[in-house]
């Protein structure tokens, strides 16, 4: 609302002393929207970030037609009236790598280590985002994965928070939250923790804000209503760790206000008006592109069109296990299980892809084990048909003790975790199954999950990339000794392998699958996880 009301007076200030150009800017100005980058884009894991966010300049188009060169706005923020007060320096005691907030006069991505550096590490970020936009893409796409038929207020809080509130019987049926690939960009993206003054910062979450407005398009009925139920008991929603202007364990309902937005009218929005952004919603100022189908600003006429819409959206981003499934051996794979159609986890109305599964990572972890922000890496250590790759990461984004962040010295004391769950693409599964006998008569799916443990790698890392704990995957491999294992408060609560069947529409293809059969197959870091540096001890 700001920009569009100061782009607005720029615009009127310049038709009125360029006459020849009435129409042209406030036009224009009336036209602007901020602008998104969907960082789980097709191209993105070739390509990375476009160069209009990196470049230092950029040409525009000014007065009477002219182009001009001029700083990129977009690719970095230099500081009005100088560095702010309260910006120290951050040191890493492992490394001796410096990063000198109190001295830099702009923002930096990747920046080397003096108080002058001669700009962001370009090719350092690249490198990082490319490396990690594959999983990107499958996580965005989980997130489209739940069922028509879930829980509305659990459906909710799995997809909008990485700290699920709701008690559930099993908590390993996670597709991820949006709120959980949004702390990984941001750890990839920048790194540290003036993230917010970067103006990628306003790109990603402009891009967070579009997939809300796709999933809550498509899965309309999925809202945090009141509360949940839980085995017959009702449940209200709490905000345990308090909000900007809530007490803490005070209940938080739709119409509850969200200080301290304001609507136009100066009054608090509500949970309830920021929903949607069709014309029978509380109306907003802006909107999104049409995308796969899906025009955000038009409500869908039926619930055939919006699971349609889901399954075009799930396989731009990558997931589309009935191709997938025609794609891989059959005969390594004919030895995994799944239901029977007449098992009651498969819809009547579906049919079981026969031998076929997904698999994932569920990970959850101690949000504040480092007093920093911290990830979760999976690594692959590479086989005679896949090269060694980075699998996903689950991010944890958190402050430091000395933060003057109230909430966060609660979930400190009270322990919170961060879930999530990181896809394992079929053609990784295909290459341990092809590597490890391919699937050859007698080798059983017990002895699959152990050749995918076996062939993973766990990292925990900070934000700098350096390295504070690891873990061999596998039931075979060597345990740590007791004295150079990472201490208990940091390792990590449960990194365990899960896979569900898939189910397609016996005759409307056009549907999305459903997910069935979930099955935790157990922890993948037996031996236990080594310290790698003293932060783990």
């Amino acid at each position: 609302q700001s920009i569009g009301n100061i782009a607005e007076k720029l615009a009127q200030d310049i038709e009125a002393n360029n006459p020849d150009e009435n129409g042209v800017w406030i036009k224009a100005a009336k036209e602007l929207r901020f602008p998104y980058w969907d960082w789980a884009g097709k191209d993105v894991p070739e390509n990375g970030l476009p160069p209009v966010l990196y470049e230092e300049k950029v040409e525009i188009m000014a007065v009477g037609g002219k182009k001009q060169i001029v700083h990129n706005p977009l690719s970095y923020f230099s500081y009005v009236g100088g560095v702010p007060s309260d910006f120290s320096d951050e040191k890493d005691d492992s490394t001796g790598q410096v990063a000198y907030f109190s001295k830099w006069q702009r923002t930096y991505r990747y920046a080397s280590s003096t108080p002058d550096p001669e700009g962001s590490h370009t090719d350092l970020l690249q490198k990082t985002f490319k490396a990690g936009a594959n999983d990107l893409r499958r996580r965005v796409a989980q997130l489209f994965t739940f069922n028509d038929d879930e829980n509305s207020a659990i459906a909710w809080d799995d997809f909008s928070n990485h700290t699920a509130e709701s008690k559930r019987d099993i908590d390993f049926i996670n597709r991820g939250s949006l709120e959980g690939v949004h702390d990984t960009v941001h750890i990839l993206l920048v790194g540290n923790t003036l993230a917010g003054f970067d103006p990628i910062f306003f790109l990603h979450h402009s891009n967070v804000d579009r997939l809300f407005a796709l999933w809550e398009w498509c899965y309309t009925e999925y809202w945090m209503g009141s509360g949940y139920e839980q085995d017959g008991e009702q449940y209200p929603w709490t905000q345990a760790r308090g909000t900007y202007a809530q007490v803490y364990n005070e209940q938080l309902l739709p119409d509850g206000a969200l200080q301290p937005f304001r609507t136009g009218q100066r009054d608090y929005w509500t949970s309830s008006q920021a929903r949607f952004l069709h014309e029978q919603s509380y109306p907003k100022y802006y909107s999104f592109p049409e995308f796969e189908g899906i025009k955000v600003d038009q409500a869908a006429m039926s619930s055939q069109e919006r699971a349609s819409a889901r399954k075009r959206v799930q396989a731009y981003y990558d997931f589309d296990p009935q191709t997938k499934a025609k794609q891989v051996t059959s005969q390594a794979w004919k030895h995994l299980p799944v239901p029977n159609k007449e098992d009651p986890a498969v819809p009547s109305d579906h049919t079981v892809i026969p031998h076929y599964r997904t698999f994932g990572v569920h990970v959850k972890l101690l949000e504040h084990a480092y007093n920093r922000s911290y990830s979760f890496q999976l690594h692959h250590k590479g086989n005679a048909h896949s090269s060694p790759q980075l699998v996903g990461t689950i991010a944890v984004f958190a402050r430091p003790d000395h933060s003057p962040c109230k909430a966060c010295a609660v979930r400190r004391e009270a322990g919170s975790i961060v879930r999530g769950l990181i896809p394992i693409p079929p053609e990784l599964i295909e290459s341990i199954i092809r590597s490890n006998g391919g699937g050859e008569s007698g080798v059983s799916f017990d002895q699959t999950l152990a050749h995918i443990k076996g062939e993973f790698v766990g990292r925990l890392v900070d934000a700098t990339g350096s390295e504070l704990a690891g873990a061999e995957g596998g039931l075979e491999v060597t345990q740590v000794p007791q004295y150079r294992a990472a201490s208990r408060r940091v390792t990590p609560v449960e990194i365990s392998l899960v896979s569900a069947a898939v189910a397609e529409h016996v005759e409307d293809k056009n549907r999305p699958v459903y997910l069935c059969d979930w099955q935790h197959h157990n922890s993948i870091f037996n031996g236990g996880w080594l310290a790698t540096h003293k932060d783990s001890e």
